[in-house]
């Protein structure tokens, strides 16, 4: 420290020995420096906390040029897309009418949000229903005409808001509206010590009178060759410390009205610009274009060894908002927004692998990881960040599993084998790959047992470390070991394969017995099985609970102990005992309780950021002292501070309420008076935000609907609740908040009514009663009338039953009628079809004897043409004559129309009915067809010609006007059209 302020104060000399302040600037600088070392020690030596917000989170433009904290911890933002509020929940966007971005926000003593964008000025105002919109001022300000472009600053100064433009300040005071115009142009303004200062460009710097609403220069800015971006306090109530954008820093005095150049933070070629600088808790704090944020150390220099922000998500910071009652500093930038949190009960210091073990010796901090060793100087009482610069072991790369010290040497479990390091690099020890770690053996001088992947292996150190072959008759993976008191006896707990009990030799060089415990020896279950001591107690961790080993059943059974307090249904994977506190692994979360304290409350809040990330199998915690515990997760290693802080002061909001009915539209409810609601309500939707609490932290809320809930609900993360079909009465919502940091939020509530519907109301009740009065009377009557009807009914059934006897016996005569015509029909149909052959027959007949006849008649006159004798060519034509005159006529024809007829019943007259002009020889033709004859069959029946059938044929479907391809089926349905 001593070392320190001489370097500060031999700097400071340099810069000033021709100033007439120099004794002044001294004296002022070693307060300062006494007055703030406090602060910035415990400054240096905490690692913040970096909350990221994208605009995956806030869904608007990722530029962000303002902020301000209004009532109960909401959170406003300038941005490029208007005004984005932020309850620690939910985002909301507030757009201005001309949709311009907005750089001026502020809050004043009445907890009004003034805003200000493009030629608007305007305040944030909330809704009944807790939305938020956008009031502009422009008109009753009388501002509207004015072409006041950006306003890029407002501040609330002494009674008046005070915005910012180029080219003038706009006061606002009791509705008043001042403009004090620039001579150039206003680049920069701010409040330190209660003066309102404001650089007018190559004019100087100006004071506002708020008594005279008047501009009084104050110091020639003649020397200054860069826009300030910055006025900020000194430990001199008459001095300000002036920041340039190109990193010169002044210092004016009020009383000389000089300026006085201190240095410049850039050299030339650095090519870097201050956007923006702040005061916080004694530092000062510097958003650069490209190197985030910078802090200056006491002596106005650029800590070039401090990593606080280097963790930001964008190298361009716009505008820094401190709060310094939490500790903390929001980093509004070129692209998103970050959180930083000096108070978080958890830093992470290492970030570059997945922790196996943790280990601290002679003040280095050792972390065996996936990819090797690291290690860093660390003192747990008193480290500093700039300390913990981590630095990898050579030649370990690959998987280390422990880290741990025996006989003053630091001795490595590695993939590839056992490690002693000498001054920091390693040296092998033994042959042998894969060692888990190293247990020293109780009742034994300097003998250890190293595990190993396939069994134990003994290690002594005699002057050196020597690693000695496996001990016999045990060849399984031995990671989870512990020895039974100062005995030769060991438990290790395969994570597959259930629990070994193993007896050694007295020389360590085999084992002499082995029992194997599975889930037939009282565990429900042989995977995932740990072995650990909890109050000298031998217990084992299962997924089923806490067991301890019954020596005389040789069961496990249940540690009851334990299992009161962790919870037997869910997987406990380590235990881990120091002093009076006993920290676990549950489930993947991390905790501790206290063993002297009533009841044993689980403290797992603080570290549920864990979950998820812890390294199964491999969980390491390492206790620094009550307050402190280091834990390591495969992205890393986290400190946490257990100390509990006073109670953050915040209240729990209703956000919005919401109501749905049969139509599926959502309403939103009025939260500032009790709000009767529709009676027909399918879901009511509460949503709530506990602003108050710290943003980054994850909240929990617990609701209770009074006149349903008579407890209040389990704690969720869940920031609504939803309701559905919700009965008809008077209720109140009340819900309260909390974060895993321990920071509580007051419970808020909400009255409302869900009326009756008209059908539940008095009136109803009485038009019931007079109705079912009514009823029951009608109801009597009816009964009565009913008695007299079933009497009726029955004489009527017994009037029927006699009717219906009758009836019975005219059906059975009817039936047998029915039998009997069923019976004539049979036999005419059977008649039908013998008349059907027999007409088919006779047809038949007909075609054969007329074949035969023409066949004979041809036969007879090609022989008549072959005689030579006059006489006997006589005689031939006389037999032809004759069989001529008795050649097959009308008569067959005949006979065939009367037998076709009893067939097919007015067949003929059906045919005459379509068609009168139809002959005699058409119907004949017709008939025919229907009987399926071909034309070559039909030709010799009517005298023709097989040409000449097929011309008869064409004929009649004109007639009847019907295809060929058809005509057989047009018959054919006539004629059972006739028979039907």
């Amino acid at each position: 420290m001593l070392r320190e302020l001489k370097i500060a104060f031999m700097q400071n000399y340099l810069l000033l020995k021709n100033s007439f302040h120099l004794k002044i600037v001294i004296l002022l600088m070693l307060f300062y420096f006494e007055s703030s070392a406090q602060k910035n020690e415990s400054f240096e030596k905490i690692i913040p906390k970096i909350t990221h917000y994208t605009r995956n989170d806030f869904e608007a433009d990722g530029q962000f040029w303002v902020m301000t904290e209004g009532e109960e911890g909401i959170l406003y933002f300038g941005n490029n897309d208007g005004i984005l509020i932020y309850d620690g929940e939910r985002w909301q966007k507030v757009a201005l009418p001309n949709h311009s971005t907005v750089r001026s926000l502020i809050k004043d003593e009445n907890n009004v949000i003034h805003a200000g964008g493009y030629n608007e000025i305007g305040i944030v105002k909330k809704k009944w229903n807790g939305t938020y919109y956008y009031h502009s001022q422009n008109e009753e300000l009388e501002i509207e005409s004015e072409n006041l472009e950006n306003f890029w600053q407002v501040h609330d100064f002494k009674n008046t808001i005070i915005y910012r433009s180029f080219s003038e300040l706009t006061v606002l005071s009791n509705k008043n509206t001042s403009h004090i115009k620039a001579n150039a142009n206003f680049l920069h303004s701010g409040i330190v010590n209660g003066h309102f200062y404001v650089q007018d460009q190559n004019t100087g710097i100006f004071e506002f009178d708020p008594e005279s609403f008047s501009l009084q220069k104050q110091f020639d800015t003649s020397i200054i060759n860069s826009s300030i971006v910055a006025f900020l306090p000194s430990q001199n109530i008459e001095e300000v410390l002036i920041v340039t954008k190109s990193g010169e820093l002044f210092l004016a005095n009020r009383s000389t009205h000089q300026l006085q150049f201190l240095k410049s933070l850039f050299r030339k070629e650095e090519q870097e610009q201050i956007i923006t600088a702040v005061y916080f808790n004694g530092n000062y704090l510097l958003g650069t274009l490209s190197s985030k944020i910078l802090k200056l150390n006491r002596a106005l220099e650029i800590d070039p060894g401090h990593s606080t922000f280097d963790k930001l998500s964008n190298s361009t910071v716009l505008a820094i908002y401190p709060q310094e009652k939490n500790n903390r500093i929001w980093a509004l930038m070129n692209n998103g927004i970050d959180l930083v949190e000096f108070d978080s009960p958890v830093s992470q210091l290492f970030d570059n692998s997945s922790i196996a073990d943790i280990y601290i010796y002679e003040d280095i901090l050792y972390l065996a990881t996936n990819t090797g060793v690291y290690y860093t100087p660390f003192n747990s009482e008193d480290f500093s960040i700039k300390d913990l610069r981590f630095k990898k072991i050579p030649d370990l790369e690959g998987q280390a599993w422990s880290v741990t010290q025996q006989n003053g040497d630091v001795l490595i479990g590695h993939d590839k084998g056992l490690f002693r390091l000498n001054n920091f690099q390693p040296e092998r020890i033994g042959s042998t790959n894969g060692i888990w770690k190293i247990i020293p053996l109780k009742g034994y001088t300097n003998q250890f047992l190293a595990a190993g992947y396939s069994g134990l292996y003994p290690l002594k150190y005699e002057s050196e470390w020597q690693l000695e072959e496996k001990i016999k008759g045990f060849d399984e993976s031995s990671r989870d070991v512990l020895q039974i008191g100062s005995t030769n006896s060991l438990w290790i707990c395969h994570g597959y394969k259930g629990v070994y009990k193993l007896k050694l030799d007295d020389r360590l060089d085999r084992v002499y017995a082995l029992e194997h415990y599975t889930d037939q020896n009282g565990l429900q279950s042989s995977f995932n099985v740990n072995v650990a001591l909890y109050n000298d107690a031998i217990v084992f961790t299962t997924n089923t609970g806490i067991y301890t080993f019954d020596d005389e059943t040789s069961k496990f059974t249940a540690y009851t102990p334990l299992n009161k307090v962790l919870n037997p249904k869910l997987n406990t994977r380590k235990l881990l005992q120091q002093d009076s506190r006993v920290w676990f692994v549950q489930d993947d979360e991390v905790g501790y309780f206290e063993t002297e304290k009533q009841g044993s409350e689980l403290r797992k809040n603080l570290f549920l950021n864990l979950k998820g990330n812890l390294n199964r199998g491999m969980e390491s915690i390492l206790p620094l002292n009550n307050q402190q515990v280091l834990i390591g997760a495969t992205n890393g290693v986290f400190l946490y501070n257990l100390e509990e802080k006073a109670a953050q002061s915040a209240k729990t909001k209703i956000t919005g309420v919401y109501v749905q009915g049969k139509k599926q539209i959502s309403t939103s409810i009025n939260l500032e008076n009790n709000e009767q609601l529709p009676n027909a309500v399918d879901v009511l939707r509460f949503e709530f935000a506990a602003p108050g609490l710290t943003p980054s932290s994850q909240k929990e809320f617990q609701y209770k609907l009074e006149g349903v809930d008579t407890d209040w609900s389990a704690w969720t993360t869940n920031p609504f609740k939803e309701f559905t079909h919700p009965n008809a009465g008077n209720y109140t919502f009340k819900v309260r908040g909390r974060n895993y940091m321990g920071q509580t939020a007051d419970e808020t509530s909400l009255s409302f009514i869900i009326p009756h519907p008209w059908y539940q109301t008095t009136l109803a009740y009485i038009l019931y009663i007079i109705g079912l009065l009514g009823i029951t009377l009608v109801i009597v009557k009816l009964v009565n009338k009913k008695i007299e009807k079933e009497r009726q009914k029955e004489k009527l059934a017994a009037h029927k039953s006699k009717k219906l006897l009758e009836l019975e016996i005219e059906q059975l005569k009817l039936e047998k009628d029915k039998a009997r015509i069923k019976k004539h029909k049979e036999q005419l149909e059977e008649d039908n079809l013998i008349k059907s052959k027999e007409l088919a027959n006779y047809t038949m007949l007909l075609v054969k004897k007329k074949e035969i006849f023409t066949d004979t008649f041809n036969a007879l006159k090609d022989f008549r043409n072959s005689l030579k004798t006059q006489a006997a060519r006589k005689r031939l034509q006389e037999v032809l004559f004759n069989l001529n005159q008795h050649r097959m006529g009308e008569e067959y024809l005949n006979v065939f129309d009367v037998h076709f007829e009893k067939v097919h019943e007015n067949f003929f007259n059906q045919l005459k009915e379509i068609d009168p002009g139809i002959t005699k020889r058409e119907l004949r033709l017709c008939a025919f067809v229907k009987m399926n004859l071909t034309n070559k069959e039909i030709a010799p029946l009517l005298n023709i010609s097989t040409r000449g059938v097929e011309t008869a044929r064409y004929r009649i479907r004109k007639k009847l006007n019907i295809n060929d391809e058809s005509f057989n089926a047009y018959l054919e349905n006539l004629a059972n059209a006739q028979s039907i």
